[in-house]
């Protein structure tokens, strides 16, 4: 074998095991970086879910406030709806919470049947505990003994409960119709409360008949 040949053979080994050394270079290379490449991707997923959860904790202490308000909103229209209830068994309304309350607890019979209609029963309405809890505290004021008329668009220019310093603060309101409404100080001011029942002649000659049986007493 001649040296040139020698040399040329020689020469291409060399670059054989050098295309070789090149590859496994490349191989290692490529593995580290796949290898760095995972501990970025998770780092990346727990900021997104970090934020991810930010997000729905500030959006959670945000509404919270909406549904404080939507709950007192619903609890004023119950208060109106046992209200008109009372109204419309009694033909008058409520003089008291306790008398309200006594009369959804225990709510009389329906009257006899003397027609083929049958007569309406008491609908039972539950007073929230806590719109008891802020009338007996004295943070929602209400109109007892209202009088209340047939016409609902009549009664609806007229406050029937409403939350202490709505006067100052705005706030929360129920109309005698039973419309519970979000008024601000200015609105407030612009409604009258409903008046209260006007006693018949009877109605006063029997208390003061009562007033002067109990003085003898």
């Amino acid at each position: 074998m001649s040296a040139v040949s020698c040399r040329l053979k020689f020469g291409a080994i060399m670059d054989s095991m050098e295309h070789e050394e090149t590859q496994e270079i490349q191989s290692q290379v490529d593995s580290q970086i796949k290898s760095n490449r995972t501990p970025l991707i998770v780092r990346v997923l727990v900021i997104v879910l970090l934020i991810v959860v930010c997000i729905g904790i500030y959006f959670e202490q945000s509404s919270q406030p909406n549904q404080k308000e939507s709950s007192l909103k619903g609890d004023l229209q119950k208060l109106g709806l046992a209200y008109h209830e009372f109204h419309r068994v009694r033909e008058h309304s409520p003089t008291s919470m306790d008398e309200l309350v006594d009369f959804m607890n225990n709510p009389p019979p329906p009257p006899k049947q003397t027609s083929i209609v049958p007569p309406d029963s008491v609908s039972v309405v539950v007073i929230p505990p806590s719109i008891q809890k802020m009338i007996r505290e004295g943070q929602l004021v209400v109109v007892w003994d209202a009088h209340l008329t047939n016409s609902g668009q009549e009664n609806d220019k007229y406050l029937l409960a409403y939350v202490k310093d709505s006067a100052t603060n705005g706030g929360f309101a129920l109309t005698a119709a039973g419309r519970a409404l979000e008024l601000t100080a200015d609105a407030f001011k612009s409604y009258s409360l409903a008046t209260t029942e006007v006693k018949s002649e009877d109605q006063i000659e029997t208390s003061v008949g009562d007033s002067k049986k109990e003085e003898n007493e």
